[in-house]
Order: C-alpha cells, then structure tokens, then sequence
C-alpha cells in the first residue's frame, strides 16, 4: 500500500483476505480526532479491516488501520522509505494489534512511500497492545537530511509546475528550503551536497509527472498523448503539494478547473 492510499480487505471462510478496493485519501482521513475522543474513528464496514498510509511534512506518516471484524487483529508492518536517493526497504516496524470495533494509529517522523502488511492473523486483545518500538535501519538514520533534501527537491518542481494554474505562495518554499540548508551546514554538508540531493528529488518528481526532458525523436503524434496523460498527474500532484506543505497552494478549485481545461485540449 503507497502513501495516499487506503486499502479494504475482506476475510474468506478459509481466513484468508481479499483485498475488495483502493482508495486515494487525504491527511484529514488518517488524523485522530482533535479533542483525543475515541467517537466516529472507526469507518470501516462491518467484516472488513481498512488500511490508510499518508503523510505530510508538518506531520511525518501515519497509518490508521480500521478493524470492522468482530474478531481482534494483529498483523506484521513492513516500511518502505526514500533514501540515498533510492527506495530502502522494507523493513519491519512495530505496530499495535486492533481489538474488534476500534482503530489505531502508527506514525513515524519520515516520510514512508509504502507499507506492506502481512502475518494478518486472530487476536484476543480488547485493548491495543504494542511491542517494543523498532529504531531505523542505521542507514536511514544517517541518510536523513539527504531524504529531506530529495523530499524538498520533488517540492521545489511541484512549486514551479503548479504556479500555472494554482495560486502558489513560494515563500513557503524557500522558508523550507532555507531552514534545510541552515541545518545540513551545520553538520558539514557543502553546496555541491545540497544541490546534488535537490536534483536526486527533482529528477524523481519530474518522472512522477510525466515531464520529458528530451524531445528529440518525440512525434506531434505521441508530444499530445504525453501531454494528455501529464495533465491528471500534475494535477494529482499539485494536490499532494497542498497537503505536505500547509499553506503552499490555495484556491484549489480554480487550479484544478484550469488543469482540466489544458487536458481538454490534447483530447
């Protein structure tokens, strides 16, 4: 399961699980409640178990897992993160088990690209019993900034490709940008580092959207078609970027409406 999605499974008689549908969802759908309640957290339909990964820069990721069985849960958690300007993982964590009815919450502070659920097994607690915490692979650990400096290079695209058509307060940008570059010199890094781990994120983002670098050899023919396809990415993306960074775009309704009138066009 990929950060923004949610995943709902659904027990056979022989206990295996199926999973019956994926989700796209937002920060709001994995958060706890405001006041610490424990009211309306739990959505999932009566015999399914939900799982929803999602993440944001002011929040790290969350994994909400929803247990709508009659029957407790316990499962084993596996994370995938970005870093070294590659996907590392996955790797296990610990997790809670779920008593029936009830959800709870894993978070960690980096941001996780996927997590992989397995062991999904019979539980009897009724209340949520967590293992000894898990610490990070050394080499994520150390590889930290330059995750955060890939992360706030994939950022720094979205900023320049959604100011088209959103209204995008680059500021927000550069106050990130600057308090990274403060923090990585003060623990040796150079320019050159800096720059190379912006470009490591560039490059990823321009791929997730569908950007082509290099025309050459590209016909009108196929120029439509990746355009045409571009456009629902960038505007999926343009979203995530409001969710990461609080306050990095608004008036998403107007953006996304100019989106879909430039998609209209390649049609």
């Amino acid at each position: 399961m990929a950060s923004g999605e949610r995943a709902t499974l659904r027990q056979n008689a022989d206990g295996t699980y199926d999973l019956i549908r994926v989700d796209l969802i937002q920060m709001r759908d994995v958060l706890p409640p405001s006041d610490r309640s424990t009211a309306a957290v739990n959505d999932a339909d009566a015999g399914t178990l939900r799982f929803a990964l999602q993440s944001r820069q002011d929040v790290g990721s969350i994994l909400k897992v929803e247990n709508g069985q009659s029957q407790g849960l316990a499962y084993s958690g596996f994370i995938v993160r970005y870093v070294g300007g590659q996907a590392r993982g996955p790797d296990p964590t610990s997790v809670c088990t779920v008593p029936p009815g009830m959800a709870t919450y894993e978070h960690w502070p980096e941001p996780i690209i996927q997590v992989v659920i397995g062991g999904v097994q019979r539980s009897e607690d009724t209340v949520p019993t967590c293992p000894p915490h898990l610490d990070n692979p050394p080499d994520a650990a150390a590889d930290a900034l330059t995750t955060e400096g890939e992360h706030l290079g994939r950022l720094s695209t979205l900023f320049a490709l959604c100011e088209p058509y959103y209204t995008v307060d680059i500021a927000v940008g550069h106050r990130l940008a600057d308090d990274f570059e403060r923090r990585s010199r003060e623990v040796g890094w150079t320019e050159e580092r800096q720059t190379g781990a912006y470009d490591r994120g560039r490059e990823v983002e321009r791929a997730e959207v569908g950007i082509v670098m290099n025309a050459a050899g590209v016909t009108p023919q196929e120029a439509r078609r990746l355009l045409r396809d571009m456009y629902p990415r960038l505007k999926s993306r343009c979203q995530y970027l409001s969710q990461q960074v609080p306050g990095a775009v608004s008036d998403l309704e107007t953006g996304d409406r100019r989106l879909d009138a430039a998609a209209r066009r390649y049609r």
